[in-house]
């Protein structure tokens, strides 16, 4: 056996490995585009359900493997139960709204020229609409707005029907997700074990960073959206509104839009009180609209403020219109993957820029630390989540 070293690449062999690799891992992902979001979908399943398996495993001293089956199976039967009377209800509340609001546009222009003929009074205050030129206002909104309402309404019908192809996806889905969960030992020990000579305490580094940046966001923001659609829902039955579940899973989709996300929700929920026939209050339809929207700012208010701080930590450091921008551009690229892993791929991409600007120019990256964040404190229950999983006593190894 010839045992002589292997001789190093030269910088133009290098360079031509790296081109080709480029280019072949470019064709990989052109040629298998449609499958890539349901590879991303089937990733975020099995992150979300590792903490699950984990407390499974450890709390019920069983083995891993085990714990994974026992979490799939029970994820299977919360599909079918959702799929049945209380996911079908669900989407038919989101078809009505959407059907309404639909119809509540196509006579907007109708309607704003009859209330453009009266005055109305909120509390101490006079409105008289006969001085803004409502008709024109309506018209431009009904030109902007039905064609989203249009998509949107098409994709719960769409939900609404289980076709062939839908359930071949989410079956897709399940199994890279529990395999994926399956192995997950092995995966995170390939993880941590990768290194670059001479570059180990960096990749460490930044392998701690990313995984804070994406375990806050993907747990903590799915958290943060549950409890901003139950509070909505709530909030909105309270007040009288109708729709008000469908209410709630708009308002908890709009949290991962800062900004505009919320705005939308509120002004969707304000615009369907102004054209329900009655509310519980005897208010006119103006002034119930008016605390709707008052309603929905204290409580939007109040999640950002009170609970996303404690939930989600200070993990993604980014400014809302920054979140913002990167929303719209995940949305153009990547449609709704895209959306709602906008923020925290900014933030691994500013992280990652950040250490190749410092390497460049002969710079520390931890001097100071590219990884440094507030001091904010996540919640215990992400803290817990993002602990290493420890096997179970008497536990094996998946496969």
């Amino acid at each position: 056996m010839d045992e002589r070293p292997s001789p190093p690449w030269g910088t133009a062999t290098k360079s031509m490995a790296a081109a080709f690799g480029l280019i072949l891992a470019g064709a990989v992902l052109w040629r298998f585009s449609s499958i890539i979001p349901l590879l991303v979908v089937a990733a975020i399943l099995s992150f979300l359900v590792v903490p699950i398996a984990r407390l499974v495993s450890i709390r019920a001293r069983m083995p891993w493997a085990l714990a994974t089956n026992l979490c799939f199976l029970l994820l299977i039967l919360l599909l079918l139960g959702a799929s049945t009377a209380t996911g079908l209800a669900v989407v038919q509340q989101l078809q009505a709204l959407f059907n309404t609001l639909q119809r509540i546009l196509i006579t907007l222009p109708v309607t704003m020229a009859g209330l453009s003929q009266n005055a109305y009074v909120v509390g101490p205050w006079v409105i008289d609409l006969s001085r803004f030129d409502l008709v024109v206002l309506a018209e431009q909104a009904l030109g902007t707005v039905q064609p989203v309402l249009g998509q949107a309404s098409g994709l719960v019908r769409s939900l609404a029907s289980v076709a062939l192809e839908s359930l071949a996806r989410l079956t897709f889905v399940l199994a890279v997700a529990y395999f994926l969960t399956l192995d997950y030992r092995r995966i995170q020990t390939a993880w941590q074990g990768f290194a670059i000579p001479g570059y180990e305490g960096d990749l460490e580094r930044l392998r701690q960073a990313l995984s804070k940046i994406w375990d806050s966001f993907l747990r903590g923001q799915l958290l943060i959206v549950l409890i901003t659609g139950i509070l909505t829902s709530v909030l909105m039955t309270a007040l009288g509104v109708r729709f008000s579940v469908g209410l709630g899973v708009l308002a908890g989709l709009a949290k991962f839009v800062p900004i505009a996300g919320p705005v939308t929700a509120g002004a969707v929920a304000a615009l369907v009180a102004i054209f329900q026939p009655e509310n519980w209050f005897g208010l006119n339809p103006f002034a119930h609209a008016l605390l709707i929207i008052i309603s929905a700012i204290v409580l939007d208010q109040a999640i950002d403020y009170l609970l996303l701080p404690r939930i989600m930590g200070s993990s993604l450091n980014l400014h809302p219109v920054v979140i913002l921008l990167a929303a719209i551009v995940g949305a153009s690229l990547a449609g709704v993957i895209g959306l709602l892993l906008s923020a925290p791929s900014t933030a691994s991409l500013i992280l990652l820029t950040r250490y190749a600007f410092r390497k460049m120019v002969d710079l520390s990256p931890w001097d100071p630390p590219i990884d440094a964040t507030p001091g904010t404190r996540g919640s215990r229950l992400l803290r817990f989540l993002r602990r290493p999983s420890k096997p179970a006593e008497g536990g094996q190894e998946a496969g």
